[in-house]
């Protein structure tokens, strides 16, 4: 989701898209982090190995009502005043979900590092350089914040890409674009637009923001679930398809935010994306000597 603005920079435009190809780069290394170890945990609330296509529709429908749910909450404690409140919950959920994403990457991290002490020692400079990168590439304003939400959202996503099935992980981003694209044209994200419009501040963790856009968590972490997601079910050639396809569709994205407004920051990233993966899972298959 990217704010209501009618002009963006070509320098603005050259940093989020930095941005978001460091929080890729990011999510990658942690994605191959898991290829490597030969150990994935699947944590789906509805088991896709046992029920198949329904399970992995049902997760998608589960994660699109809590999102509602979700967005619900923040919109009641901003309609009252409870911005502080908001603050707390925030910081006490990304406490406990940055303690379960370091605890079950690193747990992999020392997989690797059984299998093969000097590649994991280069990942880990690897992951060390693009989490500096990001409070490189993010504005100086705000930089530690937006810094840290980038590395933050690249995790979260990383994790959602490894944690749940391919065809769950899938529907889960076609359902989220569905209902991305609807809660913004008149749904809840447009309500918490609006009532955080005299005040941006009051979003706070939920966007990395600067003087011209705000883009949501929520989006980079989809981003970067896709690229994992790619790496760990479909291999490399899918992979740079899907990133090249996200990468294209945010910039047409950021495009049409400037004649159309406030514009859902998922349909066409999620679109391009998936098509990717499909022509470079096609064109794998087509050349089988590429892994």
């Amino acid at each position: 989701m990217t704010e209501d603005i009618p002009v963006i920079s070509g320098e603005s435009i050259g940093t989020i898209m930095g941005n978001l190809i460091v929080a890729m780069i990011g999510a990658f290394l942690l994605g191959i982090i898991v290829f490597l170890s030969g150990s994935r945990l699947y944590a789906e609330p509805i088991s896709e190995a046992v029920f198949g296509v329904g399970g992995a529709i049902a997760n998608a429908i589960l994660f699109v009502v809590l999102a509602t749910v979700g967005a619900v909450f923040v919109i009641i404690l901003l309609k009252y005043g409870r911005e502080n409140l908001l603050r707390y919950i925030l910081m006490g959920a990304f406490v406990f979900i940055g303690i379960v994403i370091i605890t079950y990457f690193g747990y992999m991290f020392l997989l690797v590092v059984e299998f093969d002490f000097l590649l994991a020692v280069v990942i880990l400079i690897a992951f060390a350089s693009t989490a500096s990168l990001a409070f490189v590439m993010v504005e100086p304003e705000n930089r530690n914040k937006n810094a840290g939400l980038l590395i933050f959202g690249s995790g979260i996503g990383a994790f959602l890409g490894v944690v749940l099935p391919g065809l769950t992980g899938i529907l889960l981003l076609i359902a989220l674009s569905i209902y991305d694209y609807f809660s913004v044209k008149k749904g809840p994200i447009r309500k918490i637009v609006e009532l955080t419009d005299d005040s941006p501040e009051k979003l706070g963790a939920l966007a990395v923001s600067t003087k011209e856009w705000d883009i949501g968590l929520g989006d980079v972490a989809f981003y970067c679930m896709m690229t994992v997601l790619a790496v760990v079910n479909f291999g490399f050639l899918p992979t740079l398809f899907t990133v090249v396809g996200v990468v294209a569709g945010f910039r047409i994205t950021l495009r049409m935010l400037e004649t159309r407004g406030l514009m859902p920051g998922l349909p066409v990233p999620v679109s391009l994306g998936l098509l990717g993966l499909l022509l470079g899972f096609l064109l794998r298959l087509l050349l089988p000597f590429i892994p």
